[in-house]
């Protein structure tokens, strides 16, 4: 690399870092935290599938969850918020701004840049944008019986709705549970990375909430559910979803193994099946899912994909989140892409983490948006 560039890198580098130590930020319960704690979604979360608002569970735990520096008390008379407003009603909220440098090559005569690359030449764009602006209403009609769920996203724009639901639990053994409105199938790993391939290639991120419903069981360490909802539009097929999987704590060695498995039927001529695992080792927390995608649809091109999905989190000095990601796609015919990421996760609080990203990708020699690298600041605020 030449040393101009090494320059222009550092200097960028250095300024985010600058950025990042007086950032104000946090951090969601994500599945690497769940396998840490060793933790069911539905221990976490409102929706028992995960996301979204969280649990009493968490303002409990919180410290224990998070490894969080705790470095912005509270006075001493002064107790933090917990979501609650009465007995029967809470509410949460989800605000994340993001300062994201995009960073790409000069393309040949061809249109064509390499492929093969961690960092690229030239700034090409700095960008400030509120990824993620969302709040959650719970209201207990009946305390842990009958619930209903709101999950609204706020923009510029306007607000959209994400979820509403009825939720009907704990009257039958083994944990069944009745969920129905407009939610977000269960499928795979619940990652906050829409971008990531195995989120948009499978079409199971939160930006696609379906309406049906859903059944599901958590019989001690495990978790099942099967969801049968509108599918695509205009196609006269439902969508079918189930998703399992157990989460094993005091595990010798390791403290906790999770294993499950997903499959969906999209259409009659659109099957994908996923298998996802995590656990810790030390101070390690390593999740991973493959997803494998068959589309017999006329016309389709391709007709099969695989995803992955490799996440390694390290805690360092038990309260920054060191994370490496491994993104995959499959297609074939030189289409494959790939995608690189590290990045510091630092918990300041229960209620703020600052996340400083930097992702490489690589793909097709003539796309140059999937040939472009990315550093990320951003800040992360919930309740």
């Amino acid at each position: 690399m030449r040393a101009e560039q090494l320059s222009r890198t550092a200097g960028i580098a250095a300024l985010a870092v600058a950025s990042l130590a007086i950032a104000v930020s946090t951090a969601v319960a994500e599945p690497f935290l769940a396998v840490r704690a060793g933790s069911k979604c539905s221990d976490c979360h409102t929706n028992l599938t995960g996301g979204g608002k969280r649990t009493p569970f968490v303002s409990m735990h919180s410290h224990d969850i998070l490894k969080d520096l705790d470095i912005l008390p509270l006075p001493a008379r002064a107790r933090p918020f917990t979501g609650e407003l009465t007995e029967h009603v809470s509410i949460g909220a989800d605000f994340r701004f993001r300062n994201t440098y995009v960073f790409d090559d000069h393309p040949d005569s061809k249109g064509r840049v390499d492929n093969d690359r961690f960092f690229r030449d030239r700034l090409d764009s700095i960008n400030f944008d509120v990824e993620e602006g969302l709040g959650y209403l719970e209201i207990n009609l009946w305390p842990d019986i009958l619930t209903f769920y709101v999950d609204e996203q706020f923009a510029p724009g306007g607000a959209t709705n994400r979820e509403i639901i009825g939720i009907l639990q704990n009257l039958l053994p083994w944990g069944i549970y009745f969920k129905g409105g407009q939610f977000f199938p269960a499928y795979g790993l619940r990652i906050w990375d829409d971008t990531s391939f195995i989120r948009n290639r499978t079409n199971f991120t939160f930006d696609n909430p379906d309406t049906g419903v859903e059944i599901g069981m958590s019989p001690g360490p495990f978790f099942l559910a099967v969801d049968v909802t509108d599918g695509i539009e205009g196609n006269r097929d439902v969508l079918v979803t189930v998703n399992g999987y157990g989460v094993f704590d005091d595990i010798p060695v390791v403290r906790t193994i999770l294993a499950g498995g997903s499959y969906a039927r999209l259409t009659n001529q659109l099957d994908e099946f996923s298998v996802y695992a995590g656990t810790n080792l030390w101070k390690f927390t390593a999740l991973g899912e493959v997803d494998f995608i068959t589309n017999n649809t006329p016309g389709s091109n391709p007709r099969n994909q695989l995803a992955a999905y490799a996440q390694l989190n390290f805690l360092a000095f038990d309260w920054l989140n060191i994370r490496g990601v491994f993104d995959f796609v499959q297609v074939g015919n030189d289409n494959d892409q790939n995608r690189f990421s590290i990045g510091l996760e630092p918990f300041i609080n229960r209620f703020l983490q600052p996340r400083l990203v930097y992702r490489a990708g690589n793909g097709p020699r003539t796309d140059l948006p999937a040939n472009r690298a990315q550093l990320f600041l951003e800040m992360h605020l919930f309740f």
